[in-house]
């Protein structure tokens, strides 16, 4: 009977074992969108994160205006601008990060635009539907 508690230990380290191993499938995939992505029907679940990077066109006179999208179904978690990686490259103005997670179920819109000038034309920079499961 002595050599029977040996069997038991050896069952329960590779329980342990096989259970730190696991991947951590509570946690969403972040999806990463772009310019390209624009008219897309994009399907998030709760607390699910989405990246929105565009290029910048501040040379050219355009700006970003408010972004638009529905705050009771996704929250806005940060705004940021990366400069230009090569700052010699004429017309590079680098590009802006919008990151979202989804709070709640629900369909929103998810548009940013851009204006040149005071009394410019907007154009459409991205818009999507986002649905949140």
């Amino acid at each position: 009977m002595r050599n029977a508690k040996y069997p038991l230990a050896l069952i329960l380290f590779a329980f342990f074992a096989f259970t730190s191993c696991k991947k951590d499938s509570s946690k969403p995939i972040a999806i990463t969108l772009t310019g390209l992505d624009t008219g897309k029907t994009v399907i998030l679940v709760q607390g699910q994160i989405v990246k929105i990077t565009l290029g910048n066109f501040d040379e050219s006179g355009y700006t970003f205006n408010t972004w638009q999208y529905d705050a009771g179904i996704l929250h806005l978690d940060s705004h940021s601008s990366i400069p230009p990686a090569n700052t010699g490259t004429v017309g590079n103005s680098g590009s802006d990060v919008w990151q979202f997670s989804a709070l709640k179920s629900g369909t929103s819109t998810l548009k940013i635009s851009a204006t040149q000038g005071l009394a410019g034309e907007t154009i459409n920079m991205f818009s999507d539907t986002v649905k949140v499961r």
